[in-house]
């Protein structure tokens, strides 16, 4: 792992049933320290303003906080980012438990 990372982002495409695996940029993981911060960057970049909350162009991102998976003690946050149907914002919703972790270690 790079600094407590993978190093890879998996990128889904339902409407395509494609999936690929996508090397993250290291500088994105020491300006933004992965979980939420790292979300509202590839948010901020990927999707535009005008973008539909149910429109295939909008993003839904699972994330694991920077420490998760580590030895570090209470760092087993699963942060889940999307634009908001309701404020049409950036929304995110934040969960404890083994998912993180898991996800992480997957790879």
């Amino acid at each position: 792992m790079r600094y407590a990372e993978t190093g890879f982002n998996l990128e889904i495409d339902l409407s395509r049933g494609n999936i690929e695996r996508v090397e993250s940029d290291p500088r994105d993981t020491e300006l933004y320290l992965g979980g939420l911060g790292t979300n509202a960057k590839i948010l901020w970049d990927r999707v535009p303003p005008e973008v539909e909350p149910f429109s295939p162009d909008n993003l839904l991102i699972f994330s694991a906080g920077l420490l998760c998976g580590t030895p570090a003690t209470g760092c087993n946050r699963t942060i889940v980012s999307t634009i908001s149907p309701q404020t049409r914002l950036m929304q995110f919703s934040m969960m404890g438990g083994f998912w993180a972790p898991e996800l992480k270690h997957a790879g």
